[in-house]
């Protein structure tokens, strides 16, 4: 468990020593060192001890970042330091510190233009840098990125509360010693993304706990585990779920559910309940495994058991929310949470902010809210995961400048507790206006709809937008050879994976570069169906293709291009 003592203890010292470095740099003024306070902060730039490493090597030093460990943000030249030694440290281009006030904060931008990566990888790397920044300055309470020239978003904000969930014990520990360091470095190349926090059967806004593994090499595929309850995949597009199995092999970075009802139908009432996810090479020889335990509670609620390399539910705050404008404030704050959907190519929101409430330097609001991902489907940009108008109640803190940053964000429970958390969440007055909240969903949509527009703007696009659902036809061949292609093979292939399972195409941005993956179906000279998969890249160049012949119940491999 998190000792809060400590932190707590700590407080009083942390403002005492915020005036104690004030001191410090206006006498470093007088000796001629070179400080420009910005908003609070001390602004800084290049002067570093070491030449930063390349943007594309990812790789961190325990030894080397322990020695620059520090109890305060305001200590200027360990920060700047530590910052210096983590990646993208070629990239950075200045490093502001919120020392003045709560909630002591890092503000560090960079420059990603000419820079091939995406924003996944960005913020994957960005999650981990803010982890070791807040182990090893004490007083961290807010990590910013900006990232200028990069895909959106622009900036990644993260609070020590929120990635602290993820962890058994407090980040500092961590960093008690070189061998503590090295422990949490390891464990941040292999994690995984487990949410939501607690779950529950009557839940309808997913059919179980979400697990998808992230790892910073080379993997084939991943091993999924369960010694209860069952493991499979669902399609948020169609609601197609696969068959539950207590074990299941799929390629690395497919998502998979986890049910507390086993493949027969038995609900599991196991205190504990531990999935197993192992990394698996070409050979299938064992890379690297991690265990995420889920926990009963003996009568609802399954909940994740925090544990380094696990990230639970949403931690980023990807964009920068000092803005002074509440309303902007509570859009950003949705987009934040878009970790809980399925992938697009990019984040929009739609929210109507039913009533404010505000009192000792938080805001608390009440809004109607709903997220979208975007991404093209046969040509159209349309919304390919997200919610419904969801209840919403967010708390915001409000500096002395009036910037917001995100307290919490609470949504309802699903199914029979619905009712009782709205009860609970929103005063007697808005209920009703809430317990009505679908019919705010057109409104939602066409805001959405608006920011998609914008997007494609920006990235010199013209296309049709709609959140509707896309038209799709499925493939006209037998069932059982159907079921092959489209279940079956799609488990172990991440070429197949990628491509529609409908007669059409999708596009997917792959380390900057955006590719088409296309389903399609001829007939051979023999007068058997073709069913054709193909991936190109923006210039028509193929890169991959596979030509199935459908004999009977079978496909067979006819071709093989790879480029």
């Amino acid at each position: 468990m998190v000792d809060d003592r400590q932190p707590i203890e700590r407080r009083p010292n942390m403002i005492k020593m915020a005036g104690f470095f004030k001191s410090r740099r206006r006498l470093a003024l007088a000796a001629g060192l070179f400080c420009l306070v910005v908003s609070g902060g001390v602004l800084l730039t290049n002067g570093l001890t070491r030449q930063a490493p390349s943007a594309n090597t990812i790789s961190y030093n325990a030894e080397t970042l322990f020695q620059y460990k520090t109890a305060y943000v305001g200590d200027n030249s360990r920060v700047v330091n530590l910052i210096s030694n983590l990646p993208y440290a070629d990239l950075r281009r200045e490093v502001s510190l919120q020392t003045e006030s709560i909630p002591y904060g890092v503000t560090v931008d960079y420059d990603f233009s000419g820079v091939d990566l995406d924003t996944r990888q960005i913020e994957s790397v960005f999650r981990d840098n803010a982890v070791i920044l807040f182990a090893l300055i004490d007083n961290a309470d807010v990590i910013t990125f900006h990232a200028k020239g990069s895909l959106q978003p622009s900036a990644y904000r993260y609070l020590r509360d929120a990635l602290q969930k993820s962890f058994d014990h407090d980040l500092r520990e961590y960093a008690k010693d070189v061998t503590a360091l090295e422990t949490l470095l390891r464990s941040l190349a292999f994690r995984l993304h487990v949410q939501p926090e607690k779950y529950a059967l009557f839940m309808s806004s997913t059919p179980g706990i979400r697990i998808t593994p992230e790892y910073r090499g080379a993997a084939a595929k991943a091993r999924y585990s369960a010694e209860s309850g069952a493991l499979f995949t669902w399609d948020f597009s169609t609601g197609e779920m696969s068959k539950g199995l207590p074990v299941i092999e799929l390629p690395l970075g497919t998502t998979v559910y986890w049910s507390p009802l086993d493949p027969g139908g038995q609900l599991s009432v196991s205190n504990k309940n531990p999935v197993t996810v192992t990394l698996l090479d070409e050979k299938d020889q064992r890379i690297d495994e991690k265990q995420v335990t889920i926990v009963y509670d003996g009568s609802l609620f399954y909940t994740i058991e925090p544990s380094p390399g696990i990230v639970i539910g949403g931690e980023t705050l990807s964009a920068d929310q000092k803005t002074g404008d509440i309303d902007e404030a509570v859009g950003l704050a949705i987009k934040s949470q878009r970790t809980a959907y399925g992938a697009g190519e990019t984040a929009t929101e739609g929210h109507l902010v039913l009533d404010s409430e505000e009192s000792n330097g938080t805001v608390k609001v009440y809004t109607i809210a709903s997220f979208g991902a975007f991404g093209f489907e046969n040509g159209i940009f349309t919304k390919v995961s997200g919610s419904g108008a969801i209840p919403t109640v967010m708390i915001f803190s409000r500096d002395e400048n009036g910037g917001y940053s995100l307290l919490e964000y609470k949504e309802p429970q699903d199914g029979a507790g619905y009712a009782g958390s709205i009860k609970k969440m929103f005063p007697q007055k808005l209920r009703a206006r809430v317990l009505s909240s679908q019919g705010d969903y057109p409104d939602l949509v066409r805001q959405q709809e608006a920011q998609a527009s914008e997007y494609l703007k920006s990235i010199g696009r013209t296309a049709e937008v709609s959140a509707a659902h896309v038209d799709k036809k499925l493939p006209d061949i037998n069932v059982d050879a159907s079921n092959k292609l489209f279940a079956e093979y799609t488990k172990y292939d991440s070429f197949l994976n990628n491509c529609p399972y409908w007669i059409g195409d999708r596009e997917n941005i792959e380390n900057g570069v955006r590719y088409t993956y296309e389903t399609a179906q001829e007939k051979a000279g023999d007068g058997y169906s073709l069913i054709v998969f193909r991936k190109t890249g923006e210039d028509g160049t193929i890169v991959e293709e596979r030509r199935y012949k459908i004999v009977g119940g079978e496909p067979q491999l006819m071709e093989t291009s790879l480029r």
